[in-house]
């Protein structure tokens, strides 16, 4: 570890926060819009797997301490594990991982392909804690064609164009870096 690269990975962290804290929509959905993904695709490009990961991961940390950068509400604390949507922030992690591990920092084509692979990370561990905590925690009777159209159907078009975006700017920043 190196100081240059954990500055980077502190400011990315930084980043999340002031995403996370300014994207808010008030939404009566289970899962509420934010351009987080759009940032955390961002992370996986520029930082690598690595640096990636554990910046969304100090992120992920910072709000279950109580700091209120979380997209909906109580906005963070240690009891939003049993919020539902708690699983996306565990598949940003795990997408931040994916994206940096995939991309070969070369070509646009390879950011896109890294995004989508970090996309479907996202949604897999998202919905299936989705899945789990309806289920389990909060005794609501839930099927997968609820899960899906409850937390995939609504948001995956919008992820899509914020996934382009983010491999647009993010290739750009890596070609601009080296």
């Amino acid at each position: 570890m190196d100081i240059r690269s954990l500055a980077k990975t502190a400011a990315m962290a930084a980043l999340l926060c002031l995403a996370g804290m300014l994207a808010r929509w008030a939404s009566a959905a289970l899962i509420p819009f934010s351009l987080l993904p759009l940032f955390i695709m961002l992370t996986g490009l520029i930082l690598g797997p690595k640096y990636g990961s554990l910046a969304v991961t100090v992120y992920v940390f910072l709000g279950l301490l109580g700091l209120p950068v979380f997209a909906s509400a109580p906005f963070g604390g240690i009891g939003y594990i049993l919020k539902p949507s708690f699983g996306y922030l565990l598949g940003d992690i795990v997408a931040a991982y994916v994206v940096g591990k995939l991309y070969n920092r070369k070509s646009f084509l390879s950011a896109m392909l890294a995004v989508i692979a970090g996309i479907g990370a996202l949604y897999i561990v998202g919905l299936s804690y989705f899945y789990l905590v309806m289920h389990f925690v909060l005794d609501k009777p839930t099927t997968v064609a609820l899960v899906v159209s409850t937390g995939f159907l609504p948001f995956i078009f919008g992820d899509l164009v914020k996934g382009s975006i983010a491999a647009w700017v993010g290739n750009q920043v890596v070609k601009r870096s080296v």
